[in-house]
């Protein structure tokens, strides 16, 4: 990965009674995030233990690809949805690279 792709790990969750809500509406995101120019990586992930919790895998080519796909209608559409889904804001937790 080159020095401006930026990854991020979103933690999102859900409202109690609105876990499944709130996975189908992040399903909804991966097809067309996928295929925004930007986009290295978009993966969907449910945590075992505790399945209200939620983590997309995000890597990007840089913050403008971040800052389209934000501005994006589908996007929007979820954005649109957070307050009633989400138990919590929605967490962006930044990562860098360690490779050898």
């Amino acid at each position: 990965m080159s020095d401006n792709t930026l990854s991020i790990i979103a933690v999102l969750k859900a409202k109690e009674g609105k876990r499944e809500a709130l996975k189908s509406a992040l399903q909804l995101l991966i097809s067309p995030t996928r295929q925004e120019e930007g986009c290295l990586d978009y993966a969907l992930f449910q945590l075992e233990d505790s399945p209200d919790l939620f983590y997309m895998r995000e890597s990007w080519k840089g913050q403008e690809a971040l800052d389209a796909h934000v501005a994006l209608p589908h996007f929007q559409v979820f954005v649109q949805q957070m307050d009633a889904l989400l138990a919590e804001p929605l967490q962006l937790i930044r990562l860098n690279a360690v490779e050898p």
